[in-house]
């Protein structure tokens, strides 16, 4: 569709058109995609989506309300975590409500004169509310692992993240009677500090599937212009909208939105 087209050309322009501010002190915290840096930070967000490709098919909606926590262990290392609930209705599926997978992890971060670099793993636990269907074991683990690159250039950044996920039993093992789904993801994020309070973001999400047993419309393409706003010296409100790129997609459409608060160093 040519929207999304639209919002690449106006961010592509005004990098031209408007002069630079002086670059943050930090890079800009992506609202969608996995983020490069390492932060202190609580991230507390809430999001809606949807997904109607074809009549057929059915309708289903998700609402998630997620926290997020993150601590540096000095400069380039930091651990997190995170936990949240999710409300999930289908027509053609079990409708479930309950908590969503814990999730922890560790990540690594390098700063260099030409760019920076890092990367992580994230390990998640079973879906304790989510119901057993002929396609879905909400029993397995979830382990996955990233990296990325990130640039700036004054006000404008650009960031890169590419990450592998894949279910797994709890030795870790795939065995003869279980068949893992495994994704993977690639993310683009363009910010531009507009004003000292302002952030413009415009992310770019893509996940496809690594097997040839997975569930139809588990791709999906999401273009997501996004703002930030700062509401003091530590803490940004953020929003991003979801825009619709394929109706053989999921998660096709919707909305994130979140409040971040770094503190410490």
């Amino acid at each position: 569709m040519k929207v999304p087209y639209i919002f690449l050309f106006l961010i592509f322009s005004s990098i031209y058109s408007i002069p630079l501010f002086s670059a943050p002190n930090d890079p800009v915290h992506p609202n969608l995609n996995q983020e490069i840096a390492v932060y202190n930070k609580i991230y507390v967000s809430g999001t809606a989506t949807e997904r109607a490709p074809r009549p057929e098919d059915g309708y289903e909606r998700e609402r998630k309300v997620s926290a997020y926590g993150e601590m540096k262990l000095g400069d380039s290392f930091s651990v997190t975590a995170n936990y949240g609930y999710v409300d999930h209705y289908s027509t053609t599926r079990k409708t479930w409500s309950g908590w969503d997978r814990w999730g922890v992890g560790a990540k690594y971060y390098k700063k260099t004169d030409f760019a920076s670099f890092g990367g992580g793993v994230q390990f998640f636990g079973p879906a304790v509310s989510q119901p057993k269907e002929a396609d879905i074991n909400p029993d397995l683990f979830l382990l996955r692992a990233y990296f990325g690159g990130l640039k700036q250039f004054g006000a404008f950044s650009v960031q890169a993240t590419f990450s592998f996920e894949s279910e797994t039993n709890s030795s870790g093992k795939e065995s003869i009677e279980e068949n893992f789904k495994r994704f993977l993801y690639s993310g683009l994020t363009l910010s531009y500090s507009f004003t000292p309070k302002t952030n413009l973001l415009f992310e770019i999400s893509h996940k496809t599937s690594a097997g040839d047993t997975i569930t139809p419309y588990s791709d999906a393409l999401i273009f997501a212009p996004g703002i930030q706003y700062s509401t003091n010296q530590n803490g940004y409100l953020t929003f991003s909208a979801m825009i619709q790129t394929r109706s053989d997609f999921n998660i096709d459409r919707g909305f994130k939105i979140g409040y971040l608060y770094f503190f410490g160093d």
